[in-house]
């Protein structure tokens, strides 16, 4: 798969078989992120937190249902892996930077895992619940400054990643010449 089919067979997957992904596999996602372009080059900016643990997983999952008032749902999908970006306190960066950062790391695991066939999702409002919760937080080991941003779930699928009809212009746009 070259990187146009990737990202034109790129999806948010939300069904898991239950298991995770191998070390290796996890191995090239993680070194995916380490390529993203961040801001003036500051990767210590950055922090990546694996979870595998199904505990904390039940216990975020729980968190989010909690958060959008619906008990029943599991914002986590069932996934084996979340893989939570953290950034630096946005005090101490420019504007929107640190959440662009953090988008483009989850971008790039996203589209290796495509590559891979490891079911993939970009995860947002669970992290908000994720903030709320100082026990939670308190569970994570953050470096001292960090907050999560953002993130992304992995693990096996019956779901095969399949080339995607894109429209042109889907995004409207202009040009200045």
């Amino acid at each position: 798969m070259n990187t146009f089919e990737a990202i034109c067979s790129r999806k948010s997957v939300r069904n898991y078989t239950g298991e995770g992904v191998s070390s290796e596999e996890l191995d090239k996602i993680l070194k995916a992120a380490d390529a993203a372009p961040i801001e003036m080059g500051q990767y210590e900016s950055m922090h990546l937190t694996v979870i595998t643990n199904k505990e904390l997983l039940d216990e975020i999952d729980g968190a989010g249902a909690k958060m959008f008032g619906k008990p029943n749902i599991h914002p986590l999908y069932g996934a084996p892996v979340f893989i939570l970006v953290s950034t630096k306190s946005q005090a101490e960066t420019i504007g929107n930077v640190a959440y662009s950062n953090a988008a483009i790391v989850v971008q790039n695991m996203a589209l290796q895992a495509t590559e891979l066939g490891i079911g993939a999702c970009h995860i947002w409002g669970v992290v908000a619940a994720i903030n709320s919760s100082p026990d939670i937080i308190s569970k994570l080991n953050l470096p001292e400054g960090f907050i999560p941003c953002c993130g992304i779930i992995l693990g096996k699928t019956d779901y095969e990643y399949k080339l995607r009809y894109i429209p042109s212009e889907r995004i409207a746009r202009n040009a200045i010449e």
